[in-house]
């Protein structure tokens, strides 16, 4: 193999049209230079006005145009009512459902209610993800602890109450 070095100084001394043929030759057949290959053939010849006119180097073939089906038959007809009561054309969204809130800043129901089922469920996600790790699980054991001590001295005074 040459040094790179030698074919770009080969390369240097060419003229546009020449360089031009030798990228087409070189990307022939060379799918992930296929781009490259395309731009070199849609470059047009130029004759060199300091040598003698190159030959061009014909372009790739078009591909054919795809031809374009004829419209359909149209047909008349009427718009229907919407039995609920609609225009049967679909609305577009207004401010409040877009936003979550009406023209004059309040919240709507839906966008509260989304909030809070969202709150709802981070606050549900982060207490199980906290009784799972080691830490929550002896939060749980203290917590335990302190409820039957609990139970046990109210036990205690309810029987010191009666007399027992």
């Amino acid at each position: 193999m040459t040094d790179k070095q030698t074919i770009v100084d080969g390369m240097s001394a060419l003229t546009d049209d020449e360089v031009r043929a030798v990228v087409a030759a070189v990307t022939t057949g060379r799918p992930a230079l296929a781009a490259l290959h395309a731009a070199a053939l849609e470059i047009r010849m130029v004759p060199d006005p300091v040598g003698p006119p190159s030959s061009p180097i014909p372009p790739s073939p078009i591909p054919p145009t795809p031809q374009v089906p004829e419209p359909p038959t149209i047909i008349d007809a009427h718009v229907v009512p919407d039995p609920a009561g609609g225009t049967g054309v679909g609305a577009a969204p207004g401010v409040a459902d877009v936003t979550g809130y009406t023209e004059t800043g309040v919240p709507t129901f839906d966008a509260v209610r989304e909030k809070i089922e969202s709150r709802s469920g981070t606050a549900d996600g982060a207490a199980e993800l906290d009784a799972a790790s080691g830490a929550g699980a002896a939060l749980e054991e203290q917590y335990a602890a302190r409820e039957k001590a609990a139970h046990e001295r109210l036990a205690e005074i309810r029987r010191s109450l009666r007399g027992d």
